[in-house]
Formats: C-alpha cells, structure tokens, sequence
C-alpha cells in the first residue's frame, strides 16, 4: 500500500512521515491553509531521504511553474488538479479527479496520468476537508485504473476504508492533524493501519 502524508509544513512533520515508513510526502503551492513557498519546500525536502517521493501538489500550472519548481527544489512527482501544462515535464504524475459523497462517476473520460488521485470536491475548495468520496463510486474507478484515494481519511478508518475500496495507495493531509498541525502520533497511527491493510 503505497502512503502519502500530504501538506508538510514543518521538519517535524516531515520527519514523522519518513519515520513512519510513508512512501510520500506532499508539499503543497496551491491555495490552500496548507500552502508552502518554493524555499519553505525545499527546506523541508532536504530531510526527505531518496527513498521517498517529494510531492508537489499543483492546480493546472504553467510549464514555467514547473520549471520554477524543478529548479528551486528536489522534486519527483507532480499532483495536478485541473490542467496539465503543455510540453514535457520529466516528472510522475498524480492526476487529481474530485467525487461527491453520492455514488457518482466523475463525467468524460478519466484523466491521463500515471497514477489517479480521487479526493472530496466541497464548497470551500478542493481537498483537504476531511470529507470522505463516495466509497463505491471510488472502488469503480479503483479497479479501473491505478487509484491512490483521499478525503475524510485517518487512523481510525482508513483500514476499512481501504477493504472496501481496495486502492493503490491513500493519501492524508488533515486526517493526522492536531489543533491545525501535524502530529507525529497520528501520522505514525495512520501509517501503521493504512501498511497493515494493504497487506
């Protein structure tokens, strides 16, 4: 089960992450409570050993966004909301499509990337909201393309939540959060369960 702990803003959250055993961390420039400049990134990215992907969450950049990136910071994967720029970037890509909590598929055809990334569309933005998808509609796509779920996800239910929906991998940004910030014991707990039942 490949995990991600996404919106790192601080050493210690980053340092709780790869010592729990996440596969990724995510930092992330778009608006958001949760937005990071390109030098706080790479700060933090310097304490993320090889062995784990930097993240870095986007919403439909321009190519020189991503070179911007590339060149201020270490850099292996882009999560992308909204449009892809044109040309080639050189990075994974985890494309980002948003669900109701009604047992609904999203409209058209699904988005090209390398990896699919569902999350919870709400009236105040785009993900990190702590609500859940529709487990259903995301286990449809699940089983269609190489799916890493998020939304309303933490330590007490991302066990069931991925018997049923049965992923590629999660992703959490607010479900190991403490009074606004990270806390290393909910990310370890997180970690712990989703790892556990991926097995």
């Amino acid at each position: 089960m490949w995990v991600k702990v996404c919106g790192c803003r601080t050493p210690e959250g980053v340092e709780a992450a790869v010592a729990a055993g996440a596969d990724a961390v995510g930092f992330i420039f778009a608006e958001s409570r949760r937005r990071v400049t390109v030098e706080e990134a790479s700060r933090l990215a310097a304490l993320v050993p090889s062995s784990v992907a930097v993240v870095g969450v986007v919403r439909s950049p321009r190519l020189a966004d991503v070179r911007e990136l590339q060149a201020g910071m270490r850099i292996d994967m882009l999560q992308v909301s909204g449009r892809l720029p044109a040309g080639r970037i050189g990075l994974g890509i985890l494309r980002t499509v948003y669900l109701g909590p009604e047992d609904r598929l999203p409209s058209g055809r699904l988005p090209r990337g390398d990896l699919l990334h569902v999350d919870r569309r709400h009236a105040g933005g785009y993900g990190g909201s702590g609500l859940g998808v529709h487990q259903g509609a995301a286990r449809r796509i699940a089983a269609l393309r190489r799916t890493v779920l998020a939304g309303g996800l933490n330590p007490d239910n991302v066990a069931g939540v991925i018997a049923v929906v049965r992923p590629y991998g999660v992703d959490v940004a607010s479900g190991v959060e403490r009074d606004g910030s990270q806390d290393p014991e909910r990310i370890l707990q997180f970690v712990r369960q989703a790892k556990g039942a991926g097995r």
